[in-house]
């Protein structure tokens, strides 16, 4: 399409996006010689029914907005229609970068910086609000940072506009992570519904993360029913009365906010006055990057993008309907240009909210409603909080002594586990000249597959990884912000003496994610996955008493019932468990029904013989998590139309009934595979780098999920190990963990094991092992467990093809 001249009295000088109205252009107005950005609303793009109410009421909206005149407001300057039928509106042209580009880079945010991005955001919303305008489209595309450290926020008055139907009662207008209770519900809207979306932001600035992420439907029963993970947990450098302010701003009862801005703005700067918990990290690793100022941000957002704001047709008397299991992937951006690499990396792979079609957001409308009054629905993982890694120095950096241990302070939840993993980068990499911020990129990428891939290793055997890491990559390695709940700590990469770049990072693991993804494959792909360490252990129960008996009388035990269960659950290939025997380990489940029976007798007229059947009435089977003390089965609906000649054809048919009501899947979606703590102390080490190298080398290993030395010295390490692996005797957990795979890099035996306790394993370091060629071996060579890695996972890493024949076993 042709770009017109003129609109109005403005001249046309170039277009500069597309947005959901229409096309935007730079102009300029020729009687005072100002830039403008115009921003259009074409009448062939709306519904012809609809088209002359839209324009009506976009003509009254950009009137009240262009009664704004603040400091912080992209200022509205006239509003115009021309005769064929376009509208537009002329607006401040902005110079600067959008906080969405910030949040995309994953670029950190300093605290001082908090305060001033939000205290102006605040301000701007504050003269709205006290104006009569109500934003309702708050989200950090319209949040524009200038070169002068200026915040505008833009799209007052165009926001609620940019489609046909926008404020019929009963229908939902904005941009779904930021969207308040209140515009899901389709209900009235004011200024406390902006403070919500503010909220959000700064949750965002705090940590990196939105505080309600998933597919559309998920977003919307988070905002509605749950509470986000406080940022104090996500980033200890967020001081608890921070949470304070983000939790009465998140409110999900406009009542329960912040009244207005002020208010807000008021326990904001009261908050972050306060002193800090922790000491602060390096100032200059966490200033946001300098704006461009050659890069162009006009009024109004013209790109079409993961946070474009969507908007719903009214609710309507429909059926609730399932969203889809996983959200679409968007399309790239359409925007063209460039900003400039940060000086500091501060860059993290991370999932993307998908635009969101108008099909979903019907889907919505129909739910939305009805969620709000239940609080049933299930929860989606959330997205991944990072924490931004230094950018590598030009040269190899120094050996630094081991990090201290850092406290983990998520919440308990058995379904999230700590896991800490040692990622690699070959800095000779042709993908690497001259980018070192892809090289630290790489570094993290294979530090969070690493991650997972020590998750996957709770569950199933280390063979049966590297045999099946293909479809493993593809449909879980890769997809680390899927199963990562936070990133605890990462630190500063450093050059090895094997020439490979290496980073720690530590983070919150959804395990149970992992899990049900893990059990998902087998019955999608048919992958036959060995499970580690064996398969669960379960004990059963089946006892029976009479209906018409003593009540105060203990229920029998039913051997005939136990062992009809007993052989359904056997054929799974599960073991049945009796912890009755005295045996250190306990079952992981416990299987207990218990039956009631009553006789029924009839004499048959014709014959005088009466007729004796036993029927059922009442049966209560529970099945009893034993880590946790979860039930995570109960069902007392008696089957119907049963009855039996005796008891025990009435027994041996109820236990197979009980065992139907369980599967092979059921037990392995349940199935908790836990980690131990051993404390290892290593003894008759060669000197200070050995104890290091055997530090790395420990903490790279698959099954070990975390390791912290307390003590590490020319002659003596302590280290606090974390290992998967369910084995009954710490020794052979160490042995088949730890000291197999580094014994075949070495090509012998140079830990051995001296002696062992409870939770404890005292191991020598062979003298024969002291030798120049032996210590050269274990420090030059990569870490053992890159050694026996799955060959993909050691040719994404290494791409030399000498050098990957050299590390081969």
């Amino acid at each position: 399409m042709a770009i017109p001249a003129r609109l109005g009295k403005y001249e046309i000088l170039r277009e500069l996006g597309q947005g959901a109205m229409g096309i935007v252009y730079a102009g300029r107005d020729p009687v005072i010689d100002r830039q403008v950005a115009i921003k259009t609303l074409k009448r062939e793009q709306l519904e012809r029914s609809e088209a002359d109410e839209v324009i009506a009421r976009f003509k009254r909206e950009a009137q009240a907005a262009g009664r704004l005149n603040h400091p912080n407001v992209v200022a509205i300057y006239e509003y115009g229609e021309e005769a064929d039928g376009t509208a537009f509106i002329a607006m401040e042209f902005v110079q600067g970068r959008e906080l969405k580009e910030v949040f995309d880079a994953d670029e950190r945010v300093s605290l001082p910086m908090v305060g001033r991005i939000m205290g102006q955001l605040l301000a701007a919303l504050e003269h709205a609000h006290r104006n009569g305008v109500t934003h309702r489209d708050i989200k950090p595309a319209n949040i524009i940072m200038l070169a002068d450290g200026t915040v505008k926020v833009a799209d007052f008055g165009v926001a609620r506009l940019e489609s046909s139907n926008l404020t019929q009662a009963g229908t939902v207008m904005g941009t779904p992570s930021y969207m308040s209770p209140e515009q899901w519900t389709g209900q009235t809207v004011d200024g406390r519904s902006d403070l919500f979306s503010a909220g959000v932001v700064l949750y965002q600035l705090l940590t990196g993360e939105k505080p309600f992420t998933g597919a559309l439907t998920t977003i919307m029963h988070k905002v509605l029913k749950e509470d986000p993970t406080w940022p104090s947990v996500l980033n200890v450098h967020v001081h608890p009365q921070l949470d304070a302010v983000v939790r009465k701003a998140l409110a999900k009862r406009p009542d329960d906010r912040f009244q207005d801005a002020a208010q807000f703005r008021s326990a904001l700067d009261a908050a972050l006055a306060a002193p800090a918990t922790v000491p602060a990290a390096d100032e200059d690793a966490t200033v946001v990057t300098p704006v461009d100022p050659d890069t162009t941000r006009i009024g109004a957002n013209a790109d079409a993008d993961a946070d474009a704001t969507v908007q719903s047709a009214p609710r309507k008397p429909a059926p609730a309907t399932t969203a889809p299991a996983y959200p679409e992937t968007p399309a790239p951006s359409s925007a063209t240009r460039q900003t400039p690499p940060p000086t500091t990396l501060a860059t993290a792979r991370r999932p993307l909210v998908p635009l969101l079609g108008g099909i979903a957001a019907l889907i919505v409308l129909a739910t939305a409603g009805w969620m709000f009054v239940r609080g049933d629905g299930a929860q989606e993982p959330a997205d991944t909080p990072t924490v931004a890694m230094t950018e590598p120095a030009g040269a190899p950096a120094a050996a630094a002594p081991p990090p201290a241990a850092q406290a983990d302070t998520l919440p308990t939840d058995p379904g999230v586990t700590i896991i800490s993993a040692i990622g690699l980068a070959d800095p000779q990499d042709p993908r690497f000249t001259d980018d070192r911020n892809a090289l630290a990129q790489a570094l993290r990428d294979d530090a969070r597959r690493q991650i997972l891939e020590k998750a996957v290793a709770l569950f199933v055997d280390p063979k049966s990884v590297n045999a099946n890491y293909a479809a493993l990559q593809d449909r879980l390695l890769d997809r680390s912000g899927d199963f990562i709940q936070a990133v605890l700590k990462e630190t500063q990469p450093e050059l090895g003496k094997d020439g490979l770049m290496s980073g720690e990072v530590r983070a919150a693991v959804r395990v149970r994610q992992v899990q049900k993804s893990l059990n998902q494959m087998s019955q999608d792909e048919r992958i036959d996955f060995i499970r580690n360490n064996g398969d669960p252990k379960i004990a059963v129960a089946v006892s029976s008493r009479w209906a018409d008996g003593d009540p105060a009388a203990p229920a029998q035990r039913s051997a005939l019932a136990e062992n009809t269960l007993k052989q359904h659950i056997q054929s799974f290939g599960f073991r049945t468990w009796n912890d009755e025997a005295g045996s250190a380990q306990t079952a992981d489940f416990t299987i207990d029904g218990e039956v009631r029976f009553k006789r029924l007798r009839a004499t048959l007229a014709a014959s005088g013989l009466t007729i004796e059947k036993v029927v059922l009435t009442s049966w209560t089977v529970r099945c009893t998590d034993r880590k946790s003390g979860e039930e995570v089965y109960l069902n007392t609906q008696v089957p119907e139309g049963m009855s039996w000649g005796s008891e025990e054809k009435a027994l041996g048919d109820i236990g197979k009934q009980v065992g139907e009501q369980f599967s092979r899947n059921f037990f392995l979606s349940h199935f908790h595979f836990t980690a131990r703590k051993v404390a290892l102390e290593l003894r008759g080490l060669p000197g200070q780098d050995v104890a290091g190298s055997l530090l790395r080398e420990i903490a790279s290993m698959r099954a070990v999920l975390g390791a912290d030395a307390s003590a590490l010295d020319d002659t003596h390490a302590d280290i606090a190990v974390n290992m998967s692996g369910g084995l009954a005797d710490i020794v052979q957990n160490v042995q088949a963990g730890i000291l197999m795979p580094l014994s075949r890099k070495l090509g012998r035996n140079c830990l051995n094991v001296a002696s062992s306790g409870t939770d404890r394993v005292t191991l020598d370091f062979d003298p024969a092992c002291k030798t120049p060629e032996m210590l050269t071996r274990l420090q030059t060579l990569p870490p053992a467990a890159f050694l026996e890695a799955a060959p993909a996972r050691r040719e994404d890493v290494v791409r030399n093809p000498e050098t990957l024949k050299r590390i081969s076993i």
